[in-house]
């Protein structure tokens, strides 16, 4: 049995990896095999799911073959407390805190340090009081799982290092996934018109996402075009920046979830090439995984460090320093139709590795080798 924890439902629109990726996980537990129990959902529904559990757990047996796991949110459990019923600040802490105390192997996936890098302030009220607040609770945060985690699941281990508190608990990297994709055939018509076709899903926003020197790079070129997708809302708020009327490679498209099919099944290569952000250091992008999944071979941007060590390792694409790099590959791999076809074939290899089953089956094994080491420190004389 999954204990799943997720301050948060997952019966919405997923269209943002802070909601995708807890209901894939959610998910794939369910088609590895495992019974699991949500105590996910607003305030008042994991009270009573909470209740419902601990119900259960006072079962020696089910207590015996019950694993948790969590997924955080961006915002500090606490603080989604705060406006409604303040005295509820701890609740979810004291939950993880009371099932551990039950000998339940605990292990929770921590997304997000915006708060300790210091991204950009907002500006109206709402907005700047919780830029405020949130460091003294995200710390809060951090301290209560220090002492209820058996394992602290990471992006990338990477991640540690930023931390502001040491963990007793075992630290994993435990990426993103993705789902197997049905494939399309290339067509070769765009081969033979001398073509690359490539696609681009994702954030516009800058810094960070910020693709401009990319865009105008693959202009300068007549070898390739991409397909942009990207979300209404960045499009409205970002798009004026990248001038796109006057960018006749680049076509511009709407569209998330089962949308990105077809554009993922006509590109050859995707790219993620992104702006210099000390986050993208450790980051591990959805959309990564994504091309994996629909087995399209990928370019990266070199400020992606453990991405891009990924890519190489596994040989599942290509990495530039920057965009003049960017755009000599273009033009290497327009003239190599073959180079793009060997990497496709790794990708598809690679796909069963990198599944959002493959991460919830490694969540089992580590929360279980747990469980096993502490039954043999009981044992021990």
């Amino acid at each position: 049995m999954i204990v799943f924890h997720h301050p948060k439902s997952l019966e919405v629109p997923a269209v943002v990896a802070s909601v995708v990726r807890p209901m894939c996980m959610a998910r794939a537990f369910r088609e590895i095999g495992q019974e699991v129990v949500e105590v996910t959902g607003d305030g008042d529904e994991r009270i009573r799911r909470a209740r419902d559990l601990e119900r259960r757990l006072s079962d020696p047996a089910e207590a015996a073959d019950a694993l948790l796991y969590a997924e955080s949110v961006n915002v500090p459990p606490a603080l989604t407390w705060l406006r409604r019923r303040p005295w509820r600040l701890n609740f979810d802490y004291s939950f993880l805190q009371g099932v551990h105390d039950r000998g339940v192997p605990t292990g929770l996936f921590y997304r997000d340090i915006h708060w300790i890098l210091g991204r950009a302030k907002a500006k109206s009220f709402g907005p700047r009081l919780r830029h405020f607040v949130t460091p003294f609770f995200a710390r809060h945060e951090l301290r209560r799982y220090r002492r209820c985690l058996d394992l602290l699941f990471l992006p990338h281990e990477a991640m540690m290092r930023y931390l502001p508190t040491d963990f007793p608990a075992d630290v994993c990297s435990l990426p993103p996934g993705g789902w197997a994709r049905p494939l399309a055939e290339r067509n070769p018509a765009l081969r033979q018109q001398g073509r690359l076709r490539l696609v681009y899903v994702g954030n516009i926003a800058p810094p960070i996402y910020d693709l401009r020197p990319y865009l105008e790079a693959l202009e300068s070129v007549d070898c390739a075009e991409v397909q942009l997708v990207t979300r209404a809302r960045a499009l409205g708020q970002f798009g004026h920046l990248y001038d796109f009327d006057r960018k006749p490679s680049v076509t511009v498209c709407e569209a998330h979830g089962d949308g990105l099919v077809p554009y993922y099944q006509e590109a050859e290569v995707a790219f993620t090439t992104l702006g210099q952000d000390e986050y993208l250091s450790f980051a591990m992008p959805v959309k990564v995984f994504e091309a994996i999944s629909f087995g399209v071979p990928q370019i990266v941007s070199a400020g992606l460090e453990v991405a891009a060590r990924l890519i190489e390792e596994e040989n599942l694409g290509w990495v530039v320093q920057g965009p003049v790099e960017f755009a000599g590959l273009l033009r290497h791999l327009a003239e190599r139709p073959e180079e793009v076809a060997r990497k496709r074939e790794s990708v598809l290899e690679a796909r069963s590795r990198h599944s959002w089953q493959a991460r919830a089956r490694e969540v089992v094994a580590q929360l279980t080798t747990r469980r096993q080491a502490a039954g043999q420190s009981r044992e021990a004389p």
